[in-house]
């Protein structure tokens, strides 16, 4: 047991029936690993509380020995030390409850999308879920959340319809739109900064058949590709799309067609059946011949497998930007950005067209993150399994980031938040102020820490 760790901290071995880790035990190092295994977190303590009483207990012990206390359920989104920070994972908050006659799920803040996913299977309703299923359904869903099904209903955060948290001050509170609108506005889209948050409830949506998945091309028809996306999503205001740049490595444990190869795919979710889908198949089956195509009819419960996005930790250096859309020269732009960063060490980047649902209602402010004027994501990553990977990420990420400078817009995702960038690209001054407020009256002390604090 370290001894430059407080007394309050220490105790909490002894007092909590959650475990409790500290710099010097043996097993340190394994409970405070990010997912991103660049980020090197060194928190005070790392505690697994048992419920919501073991939650005041680690608010309390913080408070009183002047730290703060920040949550990660897996480490997804991690991007700083920590230092003086006790960090919180809320596994034993595991509770699915799904409530087909209302279409609304209860999920507890250990509970990753996969297990989501599969207890949604054969209802006919599907969750705003993210891409990955192992990224944490309470982090994605007050953050923001872009999902395949966003361009049909919205962005996972204005789904949400309860919040359940643990506040600064040791309080348990339900929070929604009629107990306290502006906290329930800024927990929709403003991350976690405002309580340790133990549950959220959220609207589910009707999508009794499934169709797409993923068809991948050689990069030479990366610009057609690209084209061809948006095209599709100018037609379908509810078609989801991810428009992905990749260059993989010669390595045995990919398919024979991807090893070495630098690619453009199309991984698409359509709300209907194959027949109703045929006009998207043969439009993308027409810009060439693919190296893979897994399009097919599947259930929620397979929708993981239409991005196939690795589920291990990994050592990556990440950014995302937004952009006013993409034509024929802009896809022309992106295509070369990516191709000069790939020979710097950049290995993917995806395109995700926004507009249907996410840029709805635009007057209505019931949530953090409202109506987006940008007209796509982009989100890539550099791996960087050696020191000198990491240290060249930068310079790989730079045409990237040149190219989105030259096409900005307002708006963003947190969650497609990455490297070099934090909330203020985010979200505008007026909301800014907003969540500072918010954050003024329930957190005056900023007991509460997040993975982007707001800037001052």
């Amino acid at each position: 047991m370290s001894s430059s760790t407080p007394p309050a901290i220490t105790d909490l071995q002894r007092t909590l029936s959650g475990a409790v880790v500290l710099p010097a035990d043996s097993g340190y190092d394994a409970a405070r690993s990010a997912w991103n295994l660049t980020v090197d977190q060194r928190p005070v303590a790392v505690v697994t509380p048992a419920d919501v009483d073991e939650v005041r207990a680690v608010l309390a012990a913080a408070a009183a020995s002047g730290l703060g206390v920040t949550v990660q359920p897996n480490g997804h989104g991690a991007n700083g030390s920590l230092e003086g920070v006790v960090l919180i994972r809320p596994t034993a908050f595991d509770e699915i409850t799904l409530d087909q006659e209302t279409r609304t799920a209860r999920v507890g803040a250990g509970v990753n999308w996969g297990r989501v996913l599969t207890a949604l299977d054969g209802t006919g309703l599907v969750a705003l879920a993210g891409s990955n299923p192992e990224v944490n359904t309470v982090g994605y869903s007050i953050g923001g959340g872009h999902s395949m099904f966003s361009r049909a209903y919205g962005l996972a955060s204005r789904s949400v319809t309860a919040v359940e948290l643990v506040d600064a001050g040791g309080e348990a509170r339900r929070v929604t739109a009629s107990s306290d609108p502006e906290l329930f506005w800024a927990l929709r889209g403003g991350g976690g900064l405002f309580g340790v948050i133990t549950a959220i409830e959220f609207a589910l949506h009707p999508a009794d058949t499934l169709f797409g998945g993923s068809i991948v091309f050689p990069i030479t028809v990366g610009i057609d590709a690209i084209v061809t996306g948006f095209d599709l999503a100018a037609v379908d205001p509810t078609l989801g799309l991810d428009i992905s740049l990749a260059r993989f490595p010669d390595m045995p444990q990919l398919p024979p067609p991807l090893r070495g190869q630098t690619i453009a795919s199309v991984a698409f979710v359509h709300i209907g059946d194959a027949a109703s889908a045929a006009p998207i198949v043969d439009r993308l089956r027409s810009i060439g011949t693919p190296l893979l195509d897994g399009l097919t009819s599947f259930t929620i419960g397979g929708l993981a497998a239409v991005a196939a996005e690795p589920t291990d930790p990994m050592p990556t250096v990440d950014w995302g930007g937004a952009v006013d859309g993409f034509d024929r020269a802009t896809a022309t732009e992106f295509v070369g950005a990516f191709l000069a960063g790939v020979e710097g060490g950049l290995s993917r980047v995806s395109v995700r067209p926004l507009g249907g649902a996410i840029a709805a209602d635009p007057d209505v402010d019931d949530a953090a993150i409202g109506a987006l004027d940008a007209q796509a994501l982009i989100s890539s990553g550099v791996l960087a399994f050696t020191p000198e990977m990491a240290a060249g990420a930068d310079a790989a990420l730079e045409p990237l980031r040149r190219f989105a400078a030259a096409h900005p817009t307002t708006g963003m995702v947190p969650t497609f938040l990455g490297s070099g960038t934090g909330l203020a690209d985010a979200f505008d001054a007026g909301a800014l102020d907003r969540l500072r407020a918010v954050k003024d009256r329930v957190d005056p002390g900023g007991l509460i820490r997040s993975n982007r604090a707001l800037p001052e």
